[in-house]
């Protein structure tokens, strides 16, 4: 890591700037609560065996989303916008919950018309002092599976008590999360935040330093399994904590460089005073310990 370390050093010294982007609407309309998300393509998210990876620990979700893409008849490869997996902290009394949105679709109205058709309306939610129609997806034990439109073009998939995050406390006033997501590419097709539990928790993906406010990370996948693919990683927090999050960068890198059998490759590494990121190019097995190392399901490519 010695080169990585100079052209760190360098970026620093430099001051060197990246250029903003625009902070994507699946991340500023993230609901309250949210730990972690990660957003698809629909081409990519809404193929079976892609999304039931995703949600193999939430087999109810999964479930769910399977009946509104069967009984709406959506056809990925013609849809724009993302699909985008929530998932909440975790309370004493229940584990995490998954939110599902759809977002940016080519014609919500028209889906929207979709879902009120297939599914019969059970009752109301209030959001923002919007009283908006309920869609039954599917009821299980105590599980009740509803969609909803949020009358901004999002429509949303979860349990009652997972919507009703969609109220107050947004997550667009949280610190560092969008200057994180600023550093990761818009065209790539998986893209995801993580916001660190404080004190940081025992695993892995949490043991970042004190101080550290948000993760984002983005993958492009190549055209083919024996591809490179693209891979983006970006910290945002306080002065101190992204000197400190060095070490954990070159950790990382070390740790998918290591894999057997594959050739090792230096990513572009970049830093300012509040952020810290690399952008590599990685094969299949070396990303999917990068992933792993983030407590990330793999991303299955062509």
């Amino acid at each position: 890591m010695t080169v990585a370390r100079a052209v760190l050093l360098c970026l620093a010294l430099l001051g060197c700037e990246v250029r903003r982007a625009r902070t994507p609407d699946w991340v500023v309309s993230a609901p309250g609560g949210t730990e972690t998300a990660i957003s698809c393509v629909p081409a990519w998210a809404l193929a079976p065996a892609h999304f039931q990876a995703l949600l193999q620990g939430f087999p109810p979700a999964g479930r769910a989303l399977a009946v509104f893409l069967e009984r709406t008849r959506i056809d990925p490869r013609q849809e724009t916008g993302r699909v985008t997996f929530y998932l909440s902290r975790p309370t004493p009394a229940a584990g995490p919950e998954v939110l599902i949105q759809l977002g940016g679709f080519r014609d919500p109205g028209r889906l929207q018309v979709a879902i009120a058709d297939a599914f019969p309306a059970a009752g109301t939610l209030a959001v923002d002092h919007r009283d908006l129609p309920l869609f039954v997806l599917l009821d299980q034990g105590s599980r009740h599976f509803r969609a909803v439109a949020d009358g901004d073009g999002r429509i949303w998939l979860g349990d009652l008590p997972a919507l009703a995050r969609l109220g107050p406390g947004r997550i667009r006033a949280w610190s560092g999360l969008a200057e994180a997501s600023a550093w990761i590419s818009g065209a790539a097709a998986v893209q995801g935040f993580i916001l660190p539990r404080e004190p940081a928790a025992g695993s892995a993906a949490w043991r970042l330093p004190r101080g550290i406010q948000a993760l984002a990370w983005g993958v492009t996948p190549g055209p083919t399994a024996d591809s490179l693919h693209g891979f983006e990683l970006a910290l945002a927090g306080s002065r101190s904590a992204i000197l400190g999050a060095v070490p954990w960068v070159e950790d990382f890198v070390a740790a998918a460089q290591a894999t057997p059998g594959h050739p090792a490759q230096l990513p572009d590494l970049l830093q300012e005073r509040r952020r810290l990121g690399l952008r590599w190019r990685l094969t299949q097995a070396q990303l999917n310990v990068a992933l792993g190392r983030l407590e990330l399901p793999a991303v299955p490519c062509p």
